[in-house]
């Protein structure tokens, strides 16, 4: 809103008119008040006239205070014969050195100098950030590119201007760059997390923080973003989050994840749900016979062994020292128990296991019966499986 109320202020001011207008009110008042005065006003105008118009602006301005000040000095005849031109020369060298440097600001022609483009110094700054830097339009197409962000997705600068953000996006979230580009349109300011697809085809995890592009008409002409890449950082979040959900020997689920489970199963929808408890027989003596590392080796087969013989949509998990557990959502007693032999028989299949697998298994048809006592059935059962005499462990 202010960007256009200034670019009319501004606008208003170039014009002719409203120049003579302003130059002779500060003048006249400045007259008033006596020559040193008037002098600092009516540089004043001269300096406002540089701001809006550069040298072309201050040069008419001085001449239009100029003049002004000349009226009001023969009107009162306060000011020598002289005072007139002295006055336009003082004026016109403000005009030209400060008209100059604005001028160069803005990338003008400066009159008797080279032409200076200061979006050539802008740019160079841009390219000197480690951060992606881009600015698109309102149909997400690529104005401008630094040198960072065009690293980031595998091209030069010059090759991703113009193209469109959809060619570096999946579809998703090409749909969330489009919903951000509305609320750029209210003037929204936001950062999110996105991904995009490099030149070779490998994903790359960003940071977005991005902001409205408000032309010098006070309208929002597009986005400007700046990506971060944080693709090291979420692969180490990545394997935190597997860490705190696996058990680190076996890959499989670890306890704290199986009881999430078992609490977000605990829903009449998931009915009927299953679980089947799995013990390896006579862990100890292979440690005992073996070592621990054969007696790991044994867990992460039967992990193996069990993962193998269920589904995908089953959660294995190991819940203790020697003990698994399968949580079987929307899966009635029959066939609970056939995938429990299914397991003893991969189990039974297996020379390099060492030891036997004690399994089983118990259902939930209703919500009377608590989760918790799923568990206990389960683990009671796997129990009253178990062989009267252990199998010994291979020597």
């Amino acid at each position: 809103m202010w960007c256009g109320v200034w670019h009319r202020v501004e606008m208003a001011l170039r014009s002719p008119v409203l120049a003579v207008v302003t130059s002779a009110a500060l003048v006249t008042a400045a007259c008033i008040a006596g020559r040193e005065a008037s002098l600092v006003l009516s540089l004043t105008a001269v300096l406002v006239g540089c701001v809006h118009g550069g040298v072309r602006g201050g040069l008419v301005f001085a001449v239009l205070t100029a003049a002004a000040s000349g009226g009001c000095a023969l009107a009162r005849d306060t000011w020598q014969a002289g005072a007139f031109l002295w006055d336009t020369a003082l004026f016109a060298v403000g005009a030209l050195v400060f008209g100059s440097f604005v001028d160069a600001a803005h990338g003008r022609a400066v009159p008797g100098g080279e032409e200076y483009q200061a979006q050539g110094a802008y740019e160079a700054l841009v390219n000197l950030m480690q951060e992606g830097m881009v600015l698109v339009d309102l149909n997400e197409s690529i104005l401008f590119a630094n040198n960072a962000f065009a690293q980031m997705l595998g091209y030069t600068a010059e090759e991703l201007i113009g193209k469109n953000l959809s060619e570096f996006t999946s579809p998703e979230e090409y749909r969330v760059y489009r919903e951000k580009t509305k609320w750029r349109k209210k003037g929204r300011s936001d950062r999110y997390e996105s991904k995009m697809i490099r030149k070779d085809g490998e994903v790359v995890d960003v940071l977005v923080s991005g902001t409205p592009f408000v032309g010098s008409d006070g309208a929002v002409k597009g986005t400007i973003g700046v990506f971060w890449d944080i693709t090291d950082r979420k692969k180490e979040e990545e394997k935190l989050k597997y860490l705190s959900m696996h058990d680190g020997l076996t890959g499989v689920y670890n306890r704290a994840c199986f009881e999430h489970e078992m609490r977000r199963l605990d829903a009449e929808r998931y009915l009927p749900v299953s679980m089947i408890i799995c013990d390896v027989d006579n862990l100890k003596q292979v440690n005992d016979a073996h070592g621990h590392a054969a007696g790991d080796a044994v867990l992460r087969r039967a992990a193996e062994i069990v993962k193998g013989a269920v589904r995908a949509s089953d959660i294995v998990a190991r819940i203790g020292g020697d003990e698994f557990a399968v949580l079987l959502p929307n899966t009635g007693s029959n066939a609970a128990k056939a995938i429990r032999e299914r397991i003893r028989q991969h189990a039974a299949g297996a020379a390099d296991l060492l030891t036997g697998l004690s399994l089983g298994a118990a259902t939930r048809e209703t919500m009377e019966m608590s989760m918790s006592e799923l568990f206990k059935s389960a683990d009671d059962a796997m129990y009253s499986a178990k062989p009267s005499r252990a199998r010994a462990c291979a020597t």
